[in-house]
């Protein structure tokens, strides 16, 4: 599970799995979950300060963690900072791709509107969100798609971010890795 804050887009950009997919938002410090259906163009604004990010499988009507999720680098395109994360449900013989359920991130500023809460089907419950930071993850170098189904091309590096990570300030390739939330 991938720990993130503030407020960012979930959009799916690719399904390519036989079982039915979702992410599954858990707000840090409350029981509330948001789930983005694993349907291709899905989106949903996640606003809140700390949350967790899953991706799940269903098999005989129950939902599984998804075996691998793996996290781009965070990116910034035309003034939006965005990173892609692909997922595996199971590993097949000679399928080395992680794209059963590919998730495009983007950080948010405050100013932008979040969208209305979409229907809730099934056993996904409904929720409203409050405000948080800007979002931060502990990722990971890794690869991009140019397009939903395109090739994959190498993730830019990102300028150095300082951090404050438990009291003591560090620098770091663009991503923070913490072991633990606040």
């Amino acid at each position: 599970m991938a720990w993130y804050q503030g407020r960012c887009r979930i959009t799916v950009t690719a399904v390519e799995g036989d079982r039915p997919q979702r992410a599954v938002v858990t707000v840090r410090g409350s029981r509330r979950t948001i789930v983005v259906p694993g349907t291709a163009g899905e989106s949903q604004i996640v606003d809140e300060d700390s949350w967790d990010l899953a991706v799940e499988h269903r098999i005989d009507g129950e939902w599984h963690p998804n075996i691998r999720a793996v996290q781009s680098r965070w990116q910034e395109s035309g003034g939006v900072t965005s990173q892609l994360v692909r997922s595996k449900d199971r590993d097949r013989p000679g399928d080395r791709r992680d794209r059963t359920l590919v998730l495009r991130l983007e950080r948010l500023e405050r100013d932008i509107p979040a969208a209305r809460p979409t229907e809730v089907l099934e056993d996904r419950p409904t929720v409203r969100t409050t405000a948080g930071g800007l979002g931060r993850t502990a990722g990971g170098p890794g690869r991009v798609s140019t397009t939903a189904s395109g090739p994959d091309a190498p993730a830019p590096a990102p300028a150095p971010v300082r951090t404050t990570t438990s009291g003591s300030t560090t620098t770091s390739g663009g991503t923070t890795l913490t072991s633990s939330g606040f």
